[in-house]
């Protein structure tokens, strides 16, 4: 029998059109596979070769299961063990995916992305962390990011303000506030 791990997840790769890194995150469990960034590279290499003709959605690759797919000039893939469900790893990839289709607002390319890595990131970590799965909902992933992003700006707004500021912020609200009470 097989051990169970929640360790499911060795890498989440974003490539581009040329096979160029846009994003790979690879998780400690993975450390004996790719110990070294040459590896991999190497091993990007080797799967962007293997998959950017293919219309497929799996292959077995250097001992890994790989889930992917394309969505015009990127590439992702979602890389675990050979003995892994292949299902609850497309389930992953897909509400990463659709997660970042909605955050995105549109198609999904590369230039989209680059201009919105924070988030690109943030949904990342709320779908899966150290390579345990957290959450494939896409609309759960999209209002946590959400939320995140709110706060922060929040956040950042109030400690932007002077105590001068704050204080004639704090005085307009109150005067409003006291004016329609008496109204």
């Amino acid at each position: 029998m097989n051990n169970l791990t929640l360790y499911t997840t060795k890498a989440l790769i974003l490539l581009d059109s040329e096979g160029k890194r846009i994003l790979a995150k690879y998780y400690k469990s993975s450390s004996s596979d790719f110990p070294k960034l040459k590896d991999q590279h190497r091993f990007e290499k080797t799967l962007f070769e293997k998959t950017r003709r293919n219309n497929g959605e799996i292959i077995l690759l250097d001992g890994q299961v790989v889930i992917y797919r394309s969505s015009v000039d990127v590439f992702f893939y979602l890389v675990g063990s050979a003995d892994e469900n292949e299902l609850l790893l497309s389930t992953v990839l897909n509400g990463y995916y659709e997660a970042l289709s909605l955050l995105l607002g549109q198609q999904l390319e590369k230039r989209s992305i680059l201009d919105h890595y924070d988030l690109v990131t943030l949904a990342l970590d709320e779908c899966i962390d150290d390579g345990i799965v957290l959450e494939v909902d896409p609309d759960l992933i999209v209002s946590r990011v959400s939320k995140r992003g709110t706060q922060d700006m929040f956040d950042s707004a109030l400690t932007d303000q002077t105590l001068l500021q704050a204080y004639q912020t704090a005085k307009e609200r109150f005067a409003g506030s006291f004016l329609k009470g008496s109204t």
